[in-house]
């Protein structure tokens, strides 16, 4: 399938300080842009969408910001606990 121009009403904002990995969204080759969307394809052509960085220190990067982000809902978990005891 070819892009249908949909692409270019549908892409997400940058967000500044943060990947855009990082903030949920997957990348196009063909459209050259990136979504917030939650399936596996592009809406505008049809392609499998890119769901983490290609190079290996921004891979990296990404992984530990997510252990980061896992380990703080932990954090948090725990502290809810106790303070329901």
């Amino acid at each position: 399938m070819v892009c249908r121009n949909l692409c270019e009403r549908l892409y997400s904002k940058i967000i500044f300080g943060k990947s855009h990995y990082e903030g949920g969204k997957k990348y196009c080759r063909r459209c050259e842009v990136y979504y917030c969307h939650t399936g596996v394809f592009c809406p505008c052509c049809g392609m499998a969408l890119r769901m983490s960085p290609t190079n290996k220190r921004d891979k990296e990067r990404l992984r530990q910001s997510q252990l980061r982000r896992e380990e703080e809902q932990d954090r948090i978990i725990r502290i809810i606990k106790r303070i329901k005891k």
